[in-house]
């Protein structure tokens, strides 16, 4: 679609899913305040048109582009630092947004969409879940992983930051294990809102939650096959498993 700064924004919202978290990112009602032109509600919001004008391009231009990086041939350094730059920090942005915003629809929409409160429930629950699992990566794991490669993929000499009884409680098994629990939340949040579609009577903040959480869905299964399939899978031939 075209940005015209004399286009509605609850219409840019309706037409350009992604513009929502731009739009809250630069404080823009696009809900209760979505019958103003984009110039007018930059004003109010004192924001520089030109600045959200650039950013909801950007969105429009990028979507649909797909990883052409073969990563496997990627050192681990060079997987993990795309990993906490790309996914890590996307997924903490978005659990923060996803935390309120469910709160909030839980609260004006709970009442005739049931739902919306096991939905809730499970965003609160996953970003915490999730805030610990990338924690432990980002600060135990990770640098590990970086120390060991570059020891030449020798274990000896580099301190490891766990303890274990077995393969089956190695970190990595573990990390794994959590990457499909947060599947199963997902699994669940699909069936709850009929895969993020939302109702007739959704205002844009309820369109938001679900477009959101299906983005985040859509960033986590390139998240979980980057580091299942390709950064452990190299840790796994290093004998970091052993």
């Amino acid at each position: 679609m075209n940005i015209e700064t004399t286009q509605w924004v609850g219409k840019i919202a309706l037409a350009l899913p992604g513009s929502i978290p731009v739009f809250e990112k630069l404080g823009i009602d696009y809900c209760c305040g979505g019958n103003r032109p984009l110039q007018e509600a930059c004003l109010l919001a004192g924001v520089p048109l030109e600045e959200a004008v650039q950013a909801l391009k950007k969105v429009n231009e990028g979507k649909g582009f797909a990883e052409t990086v073969d990563w496997d041939q990627k050192t681990m350094s060079e997987l993990i630092d795309h990993i906490l730059e790309k996914h890590h920090i996307y997924t903490r942005e978005q659990l923060i947004r996803l935390k309120k915003l469910a709160a909030k629809v839980r609260m004006v929409h709970g009442a005739h969409h049931p739902e919306l409160i096991r939905v809730d429930e499970i965003v609160q629950l996953m970003a915490e879940e999730m805030d610990g699992h990338m924690t432990k990566e980002e600060e135990q794991v990770f640098p590990y992983l970086k120390a060991v490669e570059a020891a030449g993929n020798r274990k000896e000499g580099v301190p490891s930051p766990f303890g274990r009884e077995g393969e089956d409680t190695h970190p990595l098994r573990i990390l794994m294990w959590e990457h499909g629990m947060t599947g199963e939340e997902f699994n669940e949040l699909n069936q709850l809102t009929g895969r993020f579609t939302p109702p007739p009577d959704a205002c844009n903040s309820f369109m938001g939650l679900y477009h959101g959480l299906k983005e985040l869905e859509q960033d986590l299964h390139q998240h979980v096959h980057l580091e299942n399939n390709i950064l452990f899978s190299k840790a796994e031939e290093a004998n970091i498993l052993d």
